[in-house]
């Protein structure tokens, strides 16, 4: 193997391919990339078993070959090299790269040695909007169970009807759920359920990709075409639970309140809410809202009014802090609204108004309250 490449163009490639070796494995060949070479590129190959990664790389191709280097010291190498070209190549398991003024070796492993990546058929990629998949998944991916005794939950949940795509994902304690008209899949006939990992990795390395973007359903796979790079992760055995029939249909009491107001008191107020349970409670009560906390651990206690619209019968309800500061987090309105029934069921968020075509909503679970 031997090719000549932009540095910095190298380094883009690399750090995103970075992402999808894991930390830690049962399997050193895990913590390496895959390096191989065709006509005109270079192609960076990471796997951790779950979630694979392909991105290529413009160069100066003079030989091909293929060789496994460890990944994170290439990828600080790399980074750190001068501007400009870099000059690499192998003999026999040893990587050589030249660069102005330096040269540097790291020894490789065969490539045959390295976990073949899953296969996928690129002709049967359906073009979807980048931008709005990425918003639909931050919407629904936060609420992911982390429970793995039940693994369906451990999930998001994509169902596709009609020219309607939807998101669901749960924990049991909370739901989020996002629905876009005018996305029709001819290809996702099945519920499927991606695992997280994966779904991550697609916000934070691709959230700023412009354009439509190339996604491939297999039988056991889903994978995200981006031209230059290739995201594919395994899917999870379902069924997933019948999410619908626990959302309430008729809560009666409304509450209105402003978005960023009640974010920022839900912030103030649960500093001194209970470590374990980060509870804090809603006192309902026409045109305003008390949030109190308390911490007998420091002894500590919390109480501020906040101004709401609430048309319904008087009300102290719990939550936990952390769940509505994640709702607060993915709703976009200048209002939130939520709709209650009693303290100890099912309560469920909404913004007062959508984007076209969208619509979101978030359920949460009360907690009980001590007398």
């Amino acid at each position: 193997m031997k090719f000549a490449v932009e540095k910095e163009k190298l380094a883009e490639v690399v750090q995103k391919v970075l992402n999808v070796v894991p930390v830690r494995s049962t399997l050193p060949v895990l913590s390496n990339f895959l390096l191989e070479t065709n006509e005109k590129q270079v192609s960076l190959k990471a796997t951790d078993l779950d979630v694979s990664m392909t991105a290529n790389v413009e160069a100066a191709v003079s030989k091909k070959g293929a060789l496994a280097v460890p990944a994170r010291p290439f990828a600080d190498l790399v980074r750190e090299l001068p501007s400009g070209k870099i000059d690499v190549s192998s003999t026999e398991d040893r990587l050589d790269i030249k660069c102005k003024g330096g040269r540097y070796k790291i020894s490789g492993i065969p490539a045959e040695d390295f976990p073949a990546l899953p296969e996928v058929y690129m002709s049967k990629a359906v073009k979807l909007d980048g931008e709005r998949l990425v918003r639909m998944i931050r919407k629904s991916l936060f609420a992911v169970s982390k429970d793995e005794t039940r693994p369906a939950l451990n999930g998001v949940l994509w169902h596709a009807e009609a020219d309607k795509l939807l998101m669901v994902a749960t924990d049991g304690h909370r739901l989020a759920k996002i629905e876009h008209a005018k996305t029709k899949i001819k290809r996702l006939t099945n519920d499927i359920i991606v695992p997280p990992k994966a779904l991550d990795y697609f916000v934070r390395i691709f959230a700023d990709y412009e354009g439509n973007i190339g996604v491939i359903f297999g039988e056991s796979n889903l994978s995200f075409d981006f031209g230059d790079a290739l995201l594919t992760t395994r899917l999870l055995e379902g069924p997933y639970p019948n999410y619908d029939q626990v959302i309430p249909k008729d809560n009666v009491n409304k509450l209105v309140v402003a978005r960023d107001d009640f974010g920022q008191t839900v912030r103030r107020v649960a500093i001194l809410s209970n470590a374990l349970t980060h509870q804090i409670k809603l006192s309902l009560k026409g045109t305003s809202m008390e949030l109190t906390a308390t911490n007998f651990d420091i002894g500590g206690e919390a109480r501020e009014t906040l101004p709401a619209n609430y048309s319904g019968k008087e009300m102290d309800i719990g939550y936990n802090a952390s769940y509505l500061l994640d709702v607060v987090k993915q709703v976009d309105s200048d209002e939130l609204i939520f709709e209650l029934d009693t303290p100890t069921t099912a309560g469920v968020a909404r913004p007062n108004r959508y984007e076209e075509n969208e619509e979101y909503m978030f359920l949460l679970m009360p907690l009980r309250l001590m007398d």
